[in-house]
């Protein structure tokens, strides 16, 4: 019978998780708006980022939103827009991540 032992400590969680993303994230507070299309009619929530990066963010959303719906995101300083999609949902209604169709490092406006 042979016995083995790990030489390297498992990575946690969240370092697996960070080799995964594909842009760095900096941890944020900008507010903006979530619209979408809900039957013929315009939905709108108000957000909060946790964290962004050049490809989406982490955010408290007004509202519950199922995975991969496609969504406006509006940044309430600039009106600047960006289309996205919900791409994470915590257990709780408000933990959302977005990823942006195109991604934009300026599209949160902040500096680097």
């Amino acid at each position: 019978m042979a016995i083995y032992t790990l030489k390297k400590p498992i990575d946690s969680l969240e370092d697996r998780w960070a080799r995964m993303r594909t842009h760095k994230r900096v941890i944020s507070r900008v507010k903006f708006l979530v619209e979408w299309d809900e039957d013929t009619q315009k939905q709108r929530a108000n957000a909060v980022t946790v964290d962004v990066s050049h490809s989406g963010c982490m955010a408290i959303v007004g509202a519950p939103l199922p995975l991969h719906k496609q969504v406006r995101l509006i940044h309430r300083e600039t009106g600047r827009k960006a289309e996205a999609q919900v791409v994470w949902r915590d257990h709780e209604a408000w933990d959302t991540g977005f990823e942006l169709n195109k991604p934009d490092a300026s599209f949160w406006g902040l500096k680097p």
